[in-house]
């Protein structure tokens, strides 16, 4: 197929984000480095009458002109109504239209109602980019005929780091923090913390140890972090994946994961979590059920041992920093597809 059958809808390209939606950003960037041209509805920030119907217009127009062997990839969720009703229609007209899931909010945010909404939209579509198996697992039980394929890691188009690393219990987490309700009760494990990001608050200030090192670019991110191990946890305890982000966990691979290896930096994930089982396919870290069990697992992991899930990491931070994860399951897709 020629790329001037391949558009993407575009929501996030020109967007920043700190510590948070950097992987739709990128995957929007990786869509076009494809040959993907991007549908981007015209003047997206104003809400005056003549832009409406100059949006509405443009969306209709191109329902009618787009050529019915494009393909048309969007990332879920979309934010804009006009652009949700854009790729609906032109799934219903016969194009093939490929739904990249980037978030379930629904799941995410412990809404019910929402979810019941979200699944309603899936369901209008039959060809899907998904996290891992853990979601495609999930979302085989909702639309039982769909086509899909893993990008397994988002990928991140920064540097990869070139930092030395060696064993000790200094462990990093980076990301928004407001929500990470556990890191308010990190002075009672007997480890040290490196705390990156926006969303600080007194509490997790208040823990004796933990080092606060700020909010960092976050194509600048890998090649800052400094620790032994680099924490993918979510939710309101440290004892278990409490709470609705907790419970999220199980069905996404986290950003987080893909920041570690291009960082160098070992993985401690929750065992239920989506991207457990690459992390342990790969070599790359360890799986924990709780906090409390990190620092018997780090005083038994031998010096070889680390330097191993090092090593393992870089050809999979390669891949990553090019955009090839998301890539390759285009293309798997696409050939099933054709």
């Amino acid at each position: 197929m020629t790329s001037n059958h391949r558009y993407f809808i575009s929501e996030y390209a020109d967007d920043y984000f700190f510590h948070g939606g950097i992987g739709i950003v990128d995957a929007e960037r990786i869509l076009k480095n494809n040959g993907f041209k991007p549908i981007k509805l015209p003047y997206q920030y104003s809400f005056s009458a003549w832009a409406k119907i100059s949006r509405a217009w443009f969306c209709l127009k191109l329902i009618f002109s787009i050529d019915r062997k494009a393909t048309i990839v969007f990332i879920h969720p979309l934010h804009a109504t006009l652009n949700n009703w854009l790729a609906r229609r032109l799934a219903l007209s016969g194009r093939k239209v490929i739904c990249m899931i980037g978030d379930i909010n629904g799941l995410k945010d412990g809404d019910s109602l929402l979810l019941e909404k979200e699944v309603k939209q899936l369901k209008t579509f039959k060809n899907f980019i998904v996290h891992n198996q853990q979601m495609q697992d999930w979302l085989n039980k909702l639309i039982p005929r769909n086509e899909s394929a893993a990008i397994d890691f988002f990928d991140f188009l920064a540097p990869v780091a070139t930092s030395t690393r060696s064993k000790d219990d200094m462990v990093v987490f980076a990301g928004n923090l407001d929500k990470s309700k556990f890191l308010q009760d990190l002075g009672k494990l007997p480890l040290r913390f490196r705390i990156y990001g926006p969303g600080i608050s007194h509490a997790m200030l208040e823990q004796p140890n933990v080092e606060y090192l700020g909010v960092i670019d976050p194509y600048e991110l890998p090649g800052k972090l400094s620790g032994s191990f680099g924490l993918v946890w979510d939710g309101e305890s440290t004892e278990e994946m409490k709470g609705s982000l907790g419970q999220y966990m199980q069905f996404i691979s986290h950003h987080k994961i893909s920041l570690y290896i291009l960082a160098g930096l070992p993985i401690i994930i929750a065992c239920n979590a989506g991207g457990a089982p690459l992390v342990n396919k790969y070599r790359i870290g360890i799986c924990v059920n709780s906090l409390s069990e990190i620092p018997n697992r780090i005083h038994s992991l031998t010096a070889i041992e680390y330097e191993e899930m090092i090593n393992n990491m870089k050809p999979l931070a390669r891949e990553i920093a090019k955009g090839n994860c998301l890539s390759s399951a285009l293309d798997r897709l696409l050939k099933r597809l054709d």
